[in-house]
C-alpha cells in the first residue's frame, strides 16, 4: 500500500500548483506542502523549482514522478490480480484507437466473455495521444494503437499487420485518372483529426513520397471513421484507411480500392504497455487469452 503522501506529490506534479492540488484532494494547502516536503526529504531531492507563482519539475523531480507513477500503476494492477486470485470478478481495462475499437476487437472480446462470463471489461476508445496519457496515468493496463508512439517508453507485441489503402466510391469519377499517388491530390481528401493513429500513419506514409496532407487541394477533417466512410460512399472524396476497416464495404461494392503501383503501405497495429510493468507475465497470459497472441 502506497503512502498517501505519494498521491499528494503526484497530484502536485499533475497540476503544477499546490493550490489546485489541495482543492483536488480536498485538503489544506499547508498539508500539501508538508506532504511534498516529506517526499523530497525522504528521497533527498528538490523536486520543484519556483519562478514567482509558477512551478516546474526539476530533472530529479521528473524521474521521481515517473517512478512513483509506475508504482501506483502496478499497485492498481496488483489489486486487480489479487481480486481475481480470490475468485472475485476480474476487470480488464484497456484502450483502443477508434478504428481498432470500431472494426477489430468485437470478435475476440465476444469469445473472451463466452469463456470468462464472470469477467468485466472496460474499453476506452480514443485517439492515440489520449490513450498514451491514460496508459501513463494507470487508468488502463494496455492499449491497442494504430499510430506511432515513443517505443523507448513502452513494451509491445504485434496485434495485426494490415494494408493501409486509398479508397473511393464505386465508379467514382476522378478529375484525373489515377496512375500514381500524386494524381490523387486533385481530389478531396477526407481525413481524421490530428492526434489520431490513422492520420499519423497517413502523414508518415505521405512524407516518404515528399508529400503531406497539405499537398491535397481540398481537405476535410472529421473525427469519426464511420462518418468518413459514409461520405466517401456518397462520392464526397477519397480517404486512406486500414483494409480491415473497409473490408465489408469493399465486399458489398460500396467502396473500391484505388490501385496505385507506387503505393504499397502496410502498418503494424500494436498492443502497448508501460515498460516497468511488474506483472508482465500475467499481462502476457491475459493477452494470450484475449487475442491469442
Amino acid at each position: 500500500m502506497l503512502d498517501h503522501r505519494v498521491l499528494t506529490f503526484l497530484t502536485v506534479c499533475e497540476e503544477l500548483s499546490f493550490t489546485r492540488a489541495a482543492e483536488k484532494l480536498h485538503i489544506t494547502q499547508p498539508a500539501v506542502s508538508q506532504h511534498v516536503r516529506y517526499i523530497e526529504d525522504y528521497y533527498g531531492i528538490q523536486a520543484f523549482r519556483f519562478s514567482g507563482r509558477r512551478i516546474s519539475l526539476t530533472e530529479a523531480g521528473i524521474l521521481l514522478r515517473d517512478s512513483l507513477t509506475s508504482l501506483c500503476n502496478n499497485e492498481i494492477y496488483l489489486r486487480e490480480q489479487l481480486a481475481s486470485a480470490c475468485d472475485l470478478q476480474q476487470t480488464v481495462r484497456f484502450g483502443a484507437t477508434l478504428t481498432v475499437g470500431e472494426f477489430m476487437i468485437a470478435d475476440p472480446l465476444s469469445h473472451f466473455l463466452a469463456a470468462q462470463p464472470d469477467s468485466n471489461i472496460s474499453v476506452t476508445v480514443a485517439n492515440t495521444a489520449l490513450l498514451l496519457q491514460k496508459l501513463d496515468a494507470g487508468e488502463i493496463d494496455f492499449a491497442i494503437l494504430e499510430g506511432n508512439y515513443p517505443s523507448h517508453l513502452y513494451q509491445h507485441v504485434p496485434y495485426i499487420t494490415d494494408r493501409f489503402i486509398p479508397v473511393c466510391k464505386k465508379n467514382y469519377r476522378f478529375k484525373k485518372g489515377p496512375q500514381s499517388l500524386f494524381d490523387l491530390t486533385s481530389e478531396r481528401l477526407l481525413v481524421r483529426e490530428p492526434g489520431s493513429g490513422t492520420r499519423r500513419i497517413l502523414e508518415d506514409a505521405l512524407s516518404e513520397y515528399g508529400m503531406g496532407i497539405e499537398t491535397f487541394q481540398h481537405v476535410t477533417t472529421i473525427g469519426n471513421m464511420n462518418t468518413i466512410k459514409d461520405m466517401v460512399k456518397n462520392g464526397c472524396g477519397i480517404t486512406f484507411l486500414y483494409e480491415t476497416a473497409a473490408a465489408e464495404d469493399l465486399r458489398k461494392g460500396l467502396l473500391q480500392k484505388i490501385n496505385l503501383p507506387d503505393w504499397q503501405v502496410r502498418h503494424e497495429i500494436s498492443i502497448v504497455w508501460k515498460k516497468d510493468h511488474l506483472f508482465e507475465d500475467s499481462l502476457h497470459a491475459l493477452l494470450k487469452e484475449l487475442f491469442h497472441i
